[in-house]
């Protein structure tokens, strides 16, 4: 009897085995497409990501450069100040 439904489980583990090789099969090819635009989508966004930076750094720069400087000028100025 034991035999007998170990048979069974191991009949039923590979059916089920099977029939979720056989789905993968059939959607290999949605699949890779779906990869694919994931892999487009996330270099454009690398894309932009550089572009963004490339005009925050050239515009702004020497606009940060100019409010660090008023900072340290205003902390040196209350600093001296107080002494």
């Amino acid at each position: 009897m034991i035999v007998g439904m170990v048979t069974i489980m191991l009949f039923l583990g590979l059916i089920i085995f099977c029939i979720i090789n056989f789905a993968a099969y059939l959607t290999r090819k949605a699949v890779a497409r779906k990869i694919e635009a994931i892999r487009k989508e996330r270099e454009i966004q690398v894309q932009n990501r550089k572009k963004e930076h490339q005009a925050m750094t050239g515009i702004h720069a020497d606009e940060d450069i100019a409010v660090i400087a008023a900072a340290v000028a205003a902390f040196e100025s209350e600093r001296s100040a107080r002494a």
